[in-house]
């Protein structure tokens, strides 16, 4: 059964509280119990803010690994990477989201069941009507590559759907350096929505040790757990702890760029840290 959208959290300084229940959550739903468990996919309930972008035939091929991701931060609004609509040779052109998607090959608005009878609920497809790119956004270096979409109508609360929580004001200032964060996003080379946990390291060490790597001074590179290479935009959370119980997900940056590791089981990745623009965000934004 869907629920309505109840008010989003933006700046959680003003008092989010843990859910008791994925039902009652409002953005950012964590279970403890779903976060520890690392396997080959994530389940639907979780990270259910991701969001596929999806273009008129053609123009994924312009994108790097054919396709882009972003995250839900409010019913009407999908935070991506610039570079995902604007590129050297013009504007790729993306017409709508799909949101609550777990397998990339199924059609959206309808439902996915395999053979033992397991469904998942059917992805929701909307319209973009607005796109606002950073106004200082360099398609060249990538630097300020963040835009704002507004879709058509609201996205339809469920358990697969669902905002993202936004930075809270104690971590505006914090280092995002060994710090221990996760990703999840669909695989260019697999099917489900996968997850794995982000180690954070310095962007000098960054620089020096993988060099062909988009970074820039809004950026943070970290080593992925798990060989899997994400579409970009897949979204970066962090978790907020209070009495030492984990509360919920908050975005910490969207993927810009990965490698693979010459001569290591190891994917290094660089992300847009989102806190810089958080004036940008909320002023494009309908929270």
């Amino acid at each position: 059964m869907q629920l309505e959208f109840g008010l989003i959290c933006v700046l959680l300084a003003t008092g989010a509280v843990r859910s008791a229940s994925l039902e009652d959550a409002k953005c950012g739903y964590i279970s403890e119990e779903e976060l520890l468990r690392q396997n080959n996919f994530a389940v639907p309930t979780e990270h259910q803010w991701l969001a596929r972008i999806m273009y008129k035939n053609g123009h994924e091929t312009k994108l790097p690994n054919d396709g882009c991701l972003g995250v839900l931060i409010s019913p009407r609004n999908v935070l991506a990477p610039a570079h995902c609509f604007l590129l050297y040779d013009g504007r790729a052109n993306a017409y709508s989201v799909q949101l609550g998607v777990w397998n990339k090959t199924s059609k959206a608005n309808e439902a996915d069941c395999a053979d033992d009878g397991y469904c998942v609920m059917p992805a929701q497809e909307i319209p973009i009507v607005g796109i606002a790119i950073h106004p200082e956004y360099d398609p060249v270096s990538l630097k300020h590559s963040l835009a704002v979409l507004t879709l058509k109508r609201d996205a339809s609360r469920t358990t697969n759907v669902m905002p993202v929580c936004m930075p809270p004001s104690s971590s505006l200032h914090e280092t995002l350096v060994g710090q221990l964060f996760v990703v999840a996003g669909l695989p260019t080379n697999s099917e489900l929505k996968h997850k794995t946990w982000v180690h954070t390291i310095s962007r000098p060490y960054c620089q020096e040790k993988h060099g062909t790597l988009t970074t820039n001074n809004h950026t943070v590179c970290g080593y992925q757990d798990r060989m899997k290479m994400y579409y970009v935009g897949a979204p970066l959370v962090g978790i907020e702890v209070s009495s030492d119980e984990p509360q919920y997900f908050y975005l910490v940056g969207l993927l810009l760029d990965s490698r693979k590791v010459d001569d290591k089981e190891l994917i290094v990745a660089s992300y847009l840290d989102v806190r810089p623009y958080i004036g940008f965000i909320n002023r494009n934004a309908e929270f």
